[in-house]
């Protein structure tokens, strides 16, 4: 594993049997395998290798192959690679005052390189009846925007001839774009910077419909508009999970998302209190047992201030010990689980306070 440019890239070595200059081409083709004789040395489906090329370029990343027969093959897996930078953490609110969403079909221009991830976004767009238009590059992109005046741009951060933080630069910069609201999809996690250099919303690939669905949702409820819910479908609810155990987070935040439920996390108290004044979910499922602030904690400082009063809360516990349904309940918890979360009946409790 190396950093080569601006890739990670991981290079895996064999000294098996290698591969024919001719059979390579046939090695990403699904259900296709080198060795198809029925009595076949070597087992497997013929879908590995088909699998890899798909996950890696929807990371926008590269797959290649140098082999020689008799000696063995080398794979190389290539995906775009920034490091982290600290970034001081602040609440953004990106206001539109001026903006109001089009009516049903309204268009939305994907800039978008990579052609899987933007196939995938026009689905995700044309079943929420939006009106996909994708533009391949960074070179020319705010010309093709002033042509179009779409209702929102979906932008990709890693593009050729001219990144996406320039193009999110001059968009922000021309009083005739400015306005337009821009939702940053990339697999570069850099949240902060994209919020606070002007796009109001960054999800990080691969997305679901249920984000991008989410990400629209509270576009439509920021901008001032008499369509405030353009395509007739209903909000979907954001629900903060604050969970310190990755395997609780895997388990219980699969099965909100498959129920439609837009997910968003804190692994402590605090990172919980931040959540909540940035991103005002509709419900919090807390942990109790937490590293640092305590699931206690937090509940009472959100409690202290009068605009997240009524905002539900269901309270988690390992403990299981008499009085902690009272303790969370007067820390002013509204319902209170024990671990293990029974899923339905967990799905059950949020929207029972959802509908209240």
């Amino acid at each position: 594993v190396r950093l080569e440019a601006a890739n990670i890239c991981f290079h895996i070595i064999d000294t098996g049997i290698g591969i024919a200059p001719e059979a390579i081409g046939k090695l990403f083709q699904p259900f296709v395998q080198l060795d198809s004789s029925l009595n076949r040395q070597y087992n497997g489906t013929g879908l590995g290798l088909a699998l890899v090329h798909r996950i890696v370029t929807l990371h926008g990343g590269t797959v290649s192959v140098n082999s020689q027969v008799g000696q063995g093959s080398c794979f190389s897996v290539c995906i775009p690679y920034c490091p982290g930078d600290d970034f001081s953490v602040q609440s953004v609110t990106t206001l539109f005052s001026n903006y109001c969403f089009k009516t049903s079909n309204a268009p939305v221009l994907i800039i978008e390189d990579s052609v899987p991830a933007a196939e995938q976004i026009s689905r995700y767009l044309s079943e929420i009846g939006m009106q996909p238009i994708v533009y391949s590059q960074g070179e020319g992109a705010l010309k093709e925007v002033l042509r179009l005046q779409p209702a929102l741009i979906i932008l990709d951060l890693q593009l050729p001839h001219l990144s996406g933080w320039d193009l999110l630069e001059q968009f922000k910069s021309n009083s005739a774009t400015k306005d337009i609201p821009v939702i940053i999809i990339s697999v570069v996690d850099e949240h902060e910077p994209g919020l606070s250099q002007g796009a109001f919303a960054y999800l990080v690939k691969p997305i679901t419909r249920v984000q991008l669905q989410a990400a629209i949702d509270k576009l439509q409820t920021a901008a001032p508009s008499p369509a405030q819910n353009l395509n007739g479908l209903p909000k979907t609810p954001v629900i903060l999970l604050a969970e310190d155990n990755q395997a609780n987070i895997d388990t219980m935040s699969g099965y909100l998302e498959s129920r439609g439920y837009h997910l968003i996390m804190a692994h402590d108290g605090q990172q919980a209190i931040d959540q909540v004044h940035a991103q005002h979910p509709d419900l919090i499922v807390m942990d109790i047992q937490m590293p640092g602030m305590d699931g206690l904690e937090a509940i009472r400082h959100i409690r202290r201030e009068p605009e997240f009063g009524h905002l539900p809360i269901i309270a988690l516990t390992a403990l299981a010990m008499p009085g902690d349904r009272e303790t969370c309940l007067a820390a002013g918890a509204n319902e209170y689980l024990t671990k293990p979360v029974k899923l339905k009946q967990l799905v059950t409790t949020i929207q029972q306070l959802l509908e209240r």
